[in-house]
């Protein structure tokens, strides 16, 4: 359904009640002190590996804080691995590639009020890349890389996501949320005699990532 854009006063107005969505369910969060939202999720982050035009979905839980009086938010995830099969060309040809992602801290980042009553949030993750394994198809005791393969500079994040507003129940900051960003993934370092194969494979600009996170517990 579309929404009518307001202005001045009633936008005003339609802010204010956005606030205190916000400030209602922190007092009333189980757990929740004076000034602080928790809210944990479950979800998947899907990374797009432009180079090699293949997803590798990780599994993960988060847990956000948002600040009451500023609307500052810290998000921690604790993501899985994710596994793809590629094509190395040669005498390898198919392997399989386990991949993990090393978050550098928490995500930080704000929440904004729009005028119609919605929101808007945007965080930035600070994270590395390691490539686990690295396994001839069907060969799982066989591992082409040492456990030292993570990509040689931490890498820099940008995640925006809408949080709507229902007419009926306002402010939805415990529905599900989509989160959406590009990746730039740096150069591999250390990863023995396939650095330069993996480099040109799967490091490079343009990777999308979206992270789809259900509704809070």
């Amino acid at each position: 359904m579309a929404r009518t854009t307001m202005t001045g006063r009633r936008a005003a107005v339609v802010g204010a009640g956005a606030v205190a969505a916000v400030a209602s369910a922190v007092a009333f969060s189980p757990g929740a002190d004076a000034a602080t939202l928790t809210l944990k999720h479950t979800g998947t982050i899907t990374t797009h590996l432009k180079t090699l035009n293949q997803d590798l979905v990780f599994q993960t839980t988060e847990t956000t804080k948002v600040d009451a009086n500023t609307f500052a938010v810290t998000s921690t995830i604790n993501p899985g691995t994710a596994r793809g099969s590629i094509d190395l060309g040669g005498a390898i040809r198919l392997v399989t590639m386990q991949v993990a992602i090393l978050p550098d801290g928490p995500a930080t980042g704000q929440t904004t009020f729009n005028p119609d009553g919605s929101a808007s949030l945007a965080v930035t993750q600070k994270l590395k890349v390691q490539i686990q394994r690295v396994e001839p198809i069907g060969i799982k005791e066989i591992n082409l890389v040492p456990n030292t393969c993570i990509s040689s500079k931490t890498a820099s994040l940008d995640l925006t996501a809408p949080i709507g507003n229902d007419p009926d129940e306002g402010l939805e900051i415990f529905g599900p949320i989509n989160l959406k960003g590009t990746l730039n993934i740096p150069a591999f370092a250390n990863c023995g005699l396939l650095t330069p194969l993996l480099n040109a494979i799967a490091s490079g600009p343009g990777n999308d990532v979206t992270i789809a996170l259900g509704a809070a517990a």
